[in-house]
């Protein structure tokens, strides 16, 4: 069984995401309300904040600062450990961007490690991967979720992959090549 998902992990999850946020189309119009909605998603936090953020979303905030309020939202939900709904943000972020490698990323990772939902994570790694073949952190993320499905053989070609695009992939990452070790031993982690 996995460990409960540190605000660090989840931390480092969207601090990934945010550096290469896909932008909405041009503005459109929005609501004084909807604009009142984003200003405290901003200023507020914990559930506040992530319900003034939903708030904002629902009344028509401006399509180009809908990114940005849905990375807030994340961040709130990561504060407040609500992983179901940090999911389902997620799983909007692919219904949304079907074609984003990194949105894949983060539904995948945060079924992996918060909500232990293993089968599911590694569907959502494997299309990362899919769509950004050159990643490493795809590639070690993918792995990372096979070897907790078993799968150590493809988890240990899948971390393989990852070292050859990036040698340092799993410089300062523990657990990461605790679950290489294991996988290329054939043994169970965690």
């Amino acid at each position: 069984m996995l460990v409960r998902p540190t605000r660090t992990l989840l931390g480092l999850v969207l601090a990934v995401a945010a550096t290469a946020a896909a932008q909405e189309p041009a503005p459109g119009r929005e609501t004084a309300a909807a604009r009142e909605q984003a200003r405290l998603c901003e200023q507020r936090s914990l559930a506040a904040g992530a319900a003034a953020c939903r708030s904002a979303l629902e009344l028509g905030i401006r399509p180009d600062r809908r990114a940005a309020l849905r990375e807030q939202l994340a961040r709130h939900l990561v504060r407040i450990e609500d992983w179901d709904a940090l999911a389902d943000l997620f799983r909007e972020g692919v219904r949304l961007e079907p074609r984003s490698a990194l949105a894949w990323q983060r539904l995948g990772l945060t079924l992996l490690f918060a909500l232990h939902e293993t089968k599911e994570s590694v569907s959502a790694l494997q299309e990362s991967v899919r769509l950004a073949p050159a990643d490493a952190e795809a590639r070690v993320g993918l792995a990372q979720a096979l070897v907790v499905a078993g799968r150590s053989a493809e988890a240990a070609a899948a971390f393989e992959e990852a070292l050859h695009l990036s040698p340092a992939v799993l410089d300062g990452r523990p657990a990461a090549r605790a679950a290489f070790e294991a996988a290329r031993s054939g043994a169970s982690w965690p």
